[in-house]
């Protein structure tokens, strides 16, 4: 009977085993990365941009093709318009006619046929400018994609040392509830023997409270900040973990150079459209020059009313009676009007390359003076938490060595709790100083344009 009672528990259990195992699954900040770059939405987004542009600079390149158009039409009416009737583009009809006298009531049917290549063969370079800004435009999209990589991979690891900070100050909350819980049961223990009044009991459940309080305040920002990190990386909330240890693992040293400014992404991309708008600009130079054609057609016609003038009324007869004719030759297409508006929108043109170059101006000297204010933020940072270092380790010997002296009587729970509250500033500022301390690292990283730089400062 006990057998059948266990096998329902243990087949729970198994069944039950996959998710524990799979709440405790931990991302290390390079893994926060790849599936943020696997699973955004807006990546894609920027990548189909890109596809746009190349389909864009394949359409150019099918320009460079003849031009063939065929035509074909067979008609029914009035005699007078069987000589014409015949449309040489869409939607265009042309009906003149044999001015013969005829019988008004009289129809008859008509074939008009043709085929024409059209290769403009020689464009003076306009079709090879053409090309040049289409890559220039597929450069601007390749350069966005790596701006929206940078702006993930950045919003990513802020809430990722987000969530460490939060665990750290998770750990000395838990740590105060410790010391709260300890000195909890042996002031009971004492209140019960007549050794310290109950008082005493109330006051430290009142700070235990508190500090469980504070528990639950960091429990709730680690979950929020999961659920944003999991909605970039693609994964539930509920499986995902971050390597905590990574908070106190940092070298004290700075994560780049001003040299890698001029390579920030936004700055890549201000390149980009710089370059892009040079590239437009000369393809508007070449819209001056004319296009000269090579031309080729043939034709094949037909009608039902004979050279003598008579008419027959069958529908086939402009097939009995038909010529083929045939056309080669070279075209000139000059728009002069251009030669005046050129010069506008080459003016035009200037001035979106000025632009584009003043935009680059700004955004370098504002890289340039976030950088520096990051550098000197992090100085003052590790100085601060050098001391706030050893304000934390002073405090907790203090504490040891005054918590010893309370148990033996010799001090009491006012006093041992206002030492209790040094302790727990002093441990709270030293999570404060390193997460300012990995903020300016972020800064700099940033600024740089490469949030992979801060693996550089981590101790392995």
């Amino acid at each position: 009977m006990m057998k059948k009672r266990f096998v329902p528990a243990i087949v729970v259990l198994l069944l039950a085993t996959p998710a524990v195992f799979a709440q405790t699954k931990t991302y290390s900040l390079p893994d926060v990365w790849q599936a943020v770059l696997q699973h955004y939405p807006s990546l894609k987004a920027k990548k189909e941009a890109i596809e746009i542009q190349e389909l864009q600079k394949e359409l150019i390149r099918q320009g460079f093709l003849p031009n063939v158009a065929v035509q074909a039409q067979q008609t029914y009416g009035s005699a007078q318009n069987l000589p014409g009737s015949f449309f040489p583009l869409p939607g265009i009809y042309t009906t003149t006619g044999s001015n013969k006298p005829s019988d008004v009531g009289a129809a008859g049917a008509n074939l008009n046929t043709s085929a024409l290549v059209q290769w403009n063969f020689l464009e003076f370079g306009r079709q090879q400018k053409k090309i040049t800004a289409a890559d220039a435009a597929i450069q601007v999209s390749n350069r966005l994609l790596k701006q929206e990589e940078w702006n993930l991979l950045s919003a990513a690891t802020r809430l990722y040392f987000s969530t460490l900070a939060n665990s750290a100050a998770l750990e000395v909350a838990r740590a105060d509830t410790r010391r709260f819980s300890g000195l909890l049961e042996l002031v009971q223990a004492q209140a019960s023997a007549g050794l310290r009044p109950g008082a005493d009991t109330l006051l430290l459940k009142a700070s235990l409270l508190q500090s469980k309080a504070a528990e639950h305040d960091y429990r709730s920002n680690i979950r929020t900040r999961r659920v944003q990190l999991g909605a970039l990386m693609g994964d539930s909330s509920a499986t995902l973990s971050v390597d905590t240890t990574l908070f106190h693992r940092f070298q004290p040293t700075t994560v780049g150079t001003t040299e890698a400014l001029q390579n920030h992404p936004y700055i890549q991309v201000m390149n980009a459209r710089i370059e892009a708008a040079e590239a437009e600009k000369e393809v508007v130079k070449k819209e001056v020059y004319p296009s000269i054609s090579l031309l080729a057609g043939v034709g094949l016609k037909g009608s039902g009313m004979g050279t003598d003038g008579t008419l027959t009324k069958g529908f086939a007869a402009p097939w009995q009676n038909a010529s083929g004719t045939w056309l080669a030759g070279v075209g000139l297409t000059w728009n002069f009007s251009s030669l005046y508006q050129n010069k506008t929108r080459r003016a035009l043109a200037d001035r979106v390359i000025a632009t584009a170059k003043a935009e680059k101006d700004v955004a370098q000297i504002g890289i340039q003076s976030q950088y520096a204010a990051a550098l000197s933020g992090w100085e003052e940072q590790r100085l601060k938490l050098e001391a706030a270092s050893a304000s934390r380790n002073a405090s907790r010997e203090a504490y040891e060595l005054y918590e010893v002296r309370y148990q033996s009587g010799l001090l009491s729970l006012i006093e041992l709790l206002q030492l209790q509250k040094t302790l727990q500033e002093a441990e709270k500022a030293y999570v404060t100083a390193v997460t300012a301390y990995w903020n300016e690292l972020l800064n700099q990283a940033e600024t740089l344009g490469d949030p992979s730089l801060l693996l550089t400062v981590i101790k392995p």
